[in-house]
């Protein structure tokens, strides 16, 4: 059978005309779209709900040590498990937990009196913001660390730390002891 040649313009007019398809291909054009956003909503929602988590962590910790007298070795495991629990059901294998008592001479110099440490490096200095101490006064400073990785990988965001720092007075001595 030969094909006239208006025939390929006919069944381009045809196709041209045909409207079976057209949802699918929409949705196939936007699909991409809606996985990204998905994924990327996922990934915002963890890391905003783990930065929440880490500030309650922090102030929980200040506020545990804030309110004694002394500390001792157990009492700041007990507040490791307490952290551990507040993060939960985050994994905290990678977190650094720090808590320091610092403390301000007649000259309101600030020098760390003592720290403890899970995780991460001790530190050597550490500043206070401006007019925290005054002379002759202590504070209590809790930093976590965490860090975040993304629950799908690189797909949209890459791995950072989430830090939050916590700074209290103590509330029964001038300055609480490590025992």
């Amino acid at each position: 059978m030969a094909m006239s040649r208006h025939a390929p313009i006919r069944l381009l007019a045809r196709f041209a005309r045909d409207n079976r398809a057209v949802a699918a291909l929409e949705f196939a054009l936007v699909l991409p779209v809606l996985v990204l956003v998905l994924f990327g909503t996922v990934e915002i929602g963890n890391a905003l709900l783990l930065d929440r988590k880490v500030t309650a962590a922090a102030q929980t910790a200040a506020d545990l040590v804030a309110q004694q007298k002394s500390v001792t070795a157990g009492d700041i495991a007990n507040i490791w498990r307490a952290i551990d629990n507040i993060i939960a059901p985050f994994d905290t294998g990678g977190t650094t937990y720090r808590l320091l008592s610092m403390v301000a001479d007649e000259d309101a110099n600030v020098t760390i009196d003592w720290q403890q440490r899970r995780g991460g490096t001790a530190l050597e200095n550490m500043s206070l913001p401006e007019g925290l101490a005054t002379a002759n006064e202590s504070v209590i400073v809790a930093q976590i660390t965490y860090s975040y990785v993304p629950v799908f990988g690189d797909l949209i965001f890459g791995s950072y730390d989430i830090t939050d720092i916590a700074y209290l007075r103590p509330r029964t001595v001038e300055q609480v002891e490590l025992r």
